[in-house]
C-alpha cells in the first residue's frame, strides 16, 4: 500500500502528526459515516483526498495543507 508508506514516513517526519485508520472490513458503517466512499481515502476536517492512485506529492500536499488550518 502506497498511501500507507507514505503516511509512515510523514508520522516520523512529523512528530505531532496523528493518523487514524478505519479498517472498513470491520467498520463499515463507521467508514461511510466518515465519508469513505472509496479505497484509499484520507480525510482532515471535512476535506477528503482520495482515488485508486495517490502519489506521495499528492499526499504531502494534503497533509500540509490540512496542518495549515
Amino acid at each position: 500500500m502506497l498511501v500507507s508508506r507514505e503516511l509512515k514516513k510523514l508520522e516520523k517526519e512529523m512528530p505531532g502528526l496523528t493518523i487514524n485508520r478505519i479498517d472498513i472490513v470491520t467498520h463499515p458503517g463507521r467508514a461511510w459515516k466518515d465519508g469513505v466512499r472509496m479505497i484509499p481515502t484520507l480525510r482532515a476536517g471535512e476535506q477528503t483526498l482520495s482515488g485508486i492512485f495517490l502519489s506521495p506529492e499528492q499526499i504531502r500536499a494534503f497533509v500540509a495543507k490540512a496542518r495549515e488550518k
